[in-house]
């Protein structure tokens, strides 16, 4: 009998779930959490300190005590690194004023989140205003530009130790000391081959010796530049006005850049002021204020001598018989001798200031996504397919949200189910890529605010937001809708095995780079050893959606390459989110207890795997490392749910 009563013991005992726990006591009280996306380190915010905990060993990595005035609304990520930088603001924030007048400006410090080494501290280094950094991954380094001792000045950080590698006068130039001069602030920044600087600001040029920062050239009345694929090239932009024709052009120069000897026999001339460029293979898109123009990189011969007007171009897709170009409010094609193809242009918009737009190509049709309407054309003839437009937001409500900074617009490519799955104000449509019939439309929502997230998995679409979940079919039909109670100070970050498909967008805007440097960083260091050069990524404007979603995707090739330990880090991470898609862990709090829930998001079963006697109102979701950390006062509970 006793024995029977050991071995219904032991079974039980096997059969229950035993996860680990551990706790870790601040000195201070936690005013503030935030989970590192790329690397799944914990930072937590005290009074006193920044200190940064393990996801794996759940330790105390770090602490630094010199970050105690920093706030996580200063806070942002580099993407694809362990890098994060703090950019602090006095109350009145002003390039103008502090470039002007000498004022105190933004202040910036940089670190690895796991090592907790601080890369750039703008204080310390004597910055009094700080316009720009730049990550340099070529050169392991971080650019900087700012006001330092009432002066202008670029200097070059060693990211692996912290030091100066160098620093110069910005400019010999009182242009820079005008108000003009700051307001302007155009800045752009090019590494060639060699890797030496290429330093664009206010249409003055100057290249940087990128070993010791001495100034190697200058040229003044630049408008842009560009560089090749293999950065051997330099591509200078400068505007001319013909005062006799009364038209404005724009010269190109092509330079070598190891001798800045001319490339082509002689100087490019296109019509127009020159607004954005990209690499195409062998060839320059140049866009410019009234059309574009393609140039083969080798020759510069054009394309054509001119193409037709085409002022406000957006984006430009090109296709077997030409190019379908988004310019202000219309779908235009011009055909390979730069005509327009179609007799009337299409109007896709309500307004000019609508984005993102997406054109994807299907044999000798395309769909366009506008945030306000979709439709398929007949690229041949500039028909549309379906009478009226998928009208996806009013031209009032496009109108009132323009400026609204939640996204509630939001476009996947579903290359698994051949789909595109689309979000908007509470609508859910779904485009069949063969564009046989109109989208599948799902109402009844009630997402408010923002779009939710979404999973794509086989044979259907799982959606999600603030603890509601609905999974649907190819066919929009609904599999199931899960509910649970929801606390709205929570956060869960689980999209690290989805980084692949969301694209750099959501990242630019707050981390304090120069321009949209991001996307150029992002190539140079991951697709610098074997996947080649991803043109569509660098420029949003020209290629299809496909083309820079797929471009994308081979990120997930990376862990091939050689990265160090920290980037290795990184793409581990990935992995482990991949394994663990298939389930999502929900926690679901009452006024008396806190249940851990983990999902099944194919078959929509569910399983209560704890229930915690108490309610916590603090608390941040790992699904990537299946870990919940739960706070309080002066202390973190993290519960691991491996």
């Amino acid at each position: 009998m006793a024995l029977k009563k050991l071995i219904l013991l032991i079974i039980i005992c096997s059969s229950l779930q035993v996860f680990s726990q551990q706790k870790i006591e601040f000195q201070n009280t936690v005013k503030e959490q935030i989970l590192n996306n790329y690397t799944g380190t914990l930072l937590v915010k005290t009074k006193k300190s920044l200190i940064a905990i393990d996801p794996k060993t759940q330790q105390v990595l770090w602490r630094n005590n010199d970050f105690e005035k920093v706030s996580f609304s200063e806070y942002s990520e580099i993407p694809y690194t362990p890098i994060i930088l703090f950019t602090q603001k006095p109350l009145i924030n002003s390039k103008v004023i502090s470039n002007s007048f000498n004022t105190q400006g933004a202040s910036k410090k940089l670190l690895n989140v796991v090592t907790g080494k601080v890369l750039f501290n703008s204080e310390k280094e004597g910055f009094k205003s700080v316009n720009n950094t730049l990550i340099l991954p070529q050169k392991k380094a971080i650019l900087v530009d700012g006001i330092k001792n009432k002066e202008f000045i670029i200097s070059l950080y060693s990211y692996e130790t912290g030091k100066q590698i160098w620093e110069t006068k910005g400019v010999e130039s009182n242009f820079f000391k005008t108000v003009k001069g700051a307001w302007l602030d155009e800045e752009k920044i090019i590494l060639d081959i060699e890797k030496n600087i290429y330093w664009l600001k206010n249409k003055h040029l100057i290249k940087i010796d990128g070993k010791t920062g001495a100034i190697l050239y200058k040229q003044d009345d630049i408008n842009s530049i560009a560089t090749n694929g293999s950065k051997d090239i330099l591509f200078v932009f400068s505007n001319t006005f013909e005062i006799e024709k009364l038209a404005e052009e724009n010269i190109i120069n092509a330079l070598d850049t190891r001798t800045l000897q001319n490339v082509w026999k002689a100087p490019v001339k296109i019509w127009g002021s020159i607004s954005n460029t990209a690499i195409d293979q062998d060839k320059i898109v140049a866009i410019t204020s009234k059309g574009f123009n393609i140039i083969n990189i080798k020759t510069g011969a054009k394309k054509w001598k001119r193409s037709e007007p085409l002022p406000l171009i957006k984006k430009i897709v090109p296709v077997s018989n030409g190019y379908l170009i988004v310019q202000d409010k219309f779908l235009v094609r011009i055909d390979n001798k730069g005509k327009k193809a179609w007799d009337e242009k299409i109007k896709i918009t309500f307004s000019s200031k609508e984005n993102p737009i997406h054109i994807i190509e299907n044999q000798n049709q395309a769909l366009y996504i506008t945030p306000s309407k979709a439709n398929i054309v007949n690229i041949e003839n500039g028909t549309k397919v379906w009478k009226e437009d998928v009208v996806l937001n009013s031209a009032s409500f496009l109108d009132r949200n323009l400026k609204i900074s939640d996204q509630r617009f939001k476009v996947w490519d579903d290359t698994r189910n051949s789909r595109v799955p689309l979000y908007s104000e509470n609508s859910f449509y779904i485009f069949d890529k063969t564009f046989t019939k109109k989208p599948a439309l799902v109402n009844g929502f009630d997402f408010k605010r923002g779009a939710p997230k979404l999973r794509i998995i086989d044979n259907g679409y799982f959606l999600y937001k603030n603890n509601t979940y609905f999974c649907y079919d190819l066919l929009g039909q609904l599999r199931y809708r899960k509910e649970y109670p929801y606390l709205a100070n929570t956060n869960v970050f689980d999209d690290a095995f989805y980084w692949t498909k969301r694209g750099f967008g959501t990242y630019t805007s707050a981390l304090g780079f120069v321009g949209n440097q991001v996307t150029q960083t992002l190539n140079t260091v991951l697709v610098s050893k074997d996947l080649g050069l991803l043109s569509t990524v660098s420029s949003g404007i020209y290629g299809t959606y496909q083309s820079y979603q797929n471009s994308l995707s081979n990120l997930t090739e990376l862990n091939k390459l050689d990265l160090d330990s920290h980037m290795s880090t990184i793409f581990n991470r990935i992995k482990t989110g991949q394994k663990n898609n298939r389930s999502l862990i929900i926690v679901s709090a009452n006024k008396v207890e806190t249940k851990i829930i983990r999902l099944d998001i194919d078959s929509g079963t569910e399983e209560v795997i704890k229930t915690i006697k108490k309610t916590y109102s603090n608390f941040l979701v790992d699904q990537i490392e299946q870990q919940i950390y739960f706070f309080e006062k002066k202390h973190v509970l993290i519960e691991d749910l491996k």
